[in-house]
């Protein structure tokens, strides 16, 4: 659609075109930039030296302007009082000899402008504004307009078209009849002169004091944000776990109080953290991590849940605790529990408890996992091995050596806190824990049992083979079950197991 060039669009037009106005254009560009400016990561003392430095610029500036516009004020004033001095006594003495139509009188009066260096002409007029006598430099065609006048209403200022001269015009008054008028010109330049040098000073001054502001507002913005840039230290070094920031000096104001605080938190982080550290040596690191989740409400009870569960225990371990100091027997424990530990924490498992000679891990609990069960067996068969390898090794040195028998269940259990209001323990209880556990007493020394439910689990029958016991009697079931018995060879042969196990016989006790 056109229209002509000079016609401008309506409201209605600009809003059926999308045209927007200037002016909403640019309040949507000045909140884009202040957008971006919040955006803008800006050192804290940075921000208080432009402000400091900004509000001292605005005052000085202010300042400035006032003194000023004070300054040409009192610039007028006080040329207005010295012109109409010079007026009124010029009035006051041409009255006699120009009612008298004295000229010689007249013509000695106005001559008497060269003494003053201000005056640059002086006339006397008559009533009808003729010129009767006139010295120094005349007025016609200097004068642009009437600027003013002077409270008393009779005197009147004119002012030149070269902006140096101003004219003062005063009644000349004998005995309260006016006789004619005087006239004075004043040149401005010197007065000019004297007004613009103080100008300049006021306004250098003004500069230098800004400059002066400006260059102090950069270390007093440092010095006040000091305090802030010491708890951002004390912040980090309290995430870190040090608190040698905080016994820096004590302080009494605001900022004190601050850090009093921060040591109050601090001392409680660190309580914090020794508590976790501590409640992670009693749990697996999933089940601690669940525990401080709760945030102390804890309740008792837990959901079902889809897992496995592997039991593993000691053979002989009552004959070994009647040969070996009760010291000893602690020991061995120790040392082979850290690496079951491990193996256990290497696929998945959570060490539930250890009970005595036996170790209790599950897998899908508390973190779900799809693959419970090969996890399971992959442990199992690290635990295997590395008896294995330690049994070897205590055997060269003529110490007496340790077999392990392991039981592995799947299934859905009950997950959660089990005990009292006062104590209570996050476990895994059910029929599957119960199976796992009378299946590992089943076990022949350094082999491991598996129930059908893990035996059907994907990726695991290729490593195993119904067992040899045949169908088993399980105490407290009705049912016997059917076990199933696992190829060590082929399951060693794995690459991920030989690496597994070269990292936990590899393991630094010190690490832990």
């Amino acid at each position: 659609m056109n229209r002509p060039k000079d016609q401008d669009p309506t409201e209605k037009d600009r809003l059926r075109l999308g045209w927007e106005p200037q002016s909403d254009l640019f309040a949507r560009w000045l909140k884009r930039l202040s957008a971006g400016c919040r955006n803008v990561s800006i050192p804290l003392s940075v921000r208080w030296s432009l402000s400091i430095s900004s509000l001292i610029v605005l005052v000085m500036v202010s300042l400035g302007w006032f003194l000023i516009t004070q300054q040409q004020s009192s610039y007028r004033h006080q040329s207005d009082l010295l012109a109409r001095m010079i007026v009124e006594q010029f009035a006051r003495s041409a009255s006699e000899p120009l009612l008298a139509g004295d000229s010689l009188a007249l013509q000695v009066l106005v001559s008497q402008q060269e003494k003053n260096e201000l005056i640059t002409g002086m006339q006397l007029l008559d009533l009808s504004g003729s010129t009767l006598v006139t010295a120094g430099v005349g007025v016609d065609g200097l004068y642009l307009q009437k600027e003013r006048d002077l409270p008393d209403g009779d005197t009147q200022v004119w002012i030149g078209r070269q902006g140096t001269m101003i004219s003062y015009l005063q009644p000349v008054h004998f005995q309260g009849t006016r006789v004619g008028y005087a006239r004075v010109n004043i040149d401005q330049q010197p007065l000019e002169e004297n007004q613009r040098r103080l100008i300049n000073a006021l306004i250098a001054t003004t500069v230098g004091l800004i400059i002066l502001g400006a260059f102090l507002a950069i270390p007093l913005a440092h010095r006040l944000a000091r305090p802030i840039h010491h708890l951002v230290k004390v912040g980090e070094d309290i995430d870190q776990g040090e608190m040698s920031g905080l016994e820096q000096g004590q302080r009494r104001d605001e900022i004190g109080r601050v850090l009093a605080s921060f040591r109050r938190m601090a001392v409680g982080l660190q309580e914090k953290r020794q508590a976790e550290q501590a409640l992670s040596r009693y749990l697996s690191p999933g089940v601690a991590q669940k525990v401080l989740e709760e945030s102390g409400e804890s309740r008792l009870g837990g959901t079902m849940a889809e897992g496995s569960v592997l039991f593993c225990d000691i053979v002989g371990f009552t004959k070994l605790s009647e040969e070996l100091e009760p010291e000893k027997v602690s020991d061995l424990l120790n040392d082979y529990f850290r690496y079951l530990s491990l193996a256990g924490s290497g696929c998945q498992g959570t060490v539930d408890k250890f009970i005595g000679d036996c170790v209790m891990i599950v897998f899908g609990v508390p973190e779900k996992d799809e693959h419970h069960a090969l996890h399971a067996l992959t442990c199992a068969v690290l635990i295997q091995s590395i008896a294995q390898e330690i049994s070897g090794k205590r055997s060269a040195m003529g110490q007496s050596i340790v077999q392990f028998r392991v039981g592995i269940n799947s299934g859905r259990m009950l997950a959660g806190n089990l005990g009292s209001e006062e104590r209570m323990q996050y476990t895994v209880v059910g029929d599957v824990v119960n199976v796992s556990s009378r299946l590992c007493d089943k076990a022949q020394p350094g082999g491991i049992l598996l129930t059908e439910e893990v035996a059907k689990q994907p990726g695991i029958g290729m490593f195993t083979k119904p067992s040899s016991l045949g169908a088993l009697k399980i105490r407290g079931r009705k049912n016997p079950i059917t076990a199933y018995e696992v190829n060590m060879e082929a399951f060693t042969d794995a690459m991920v197991v030989q690496e597994s196990l070269a990292r936990i016989l590899a393991y630094d006790r010190g690490a832990g």
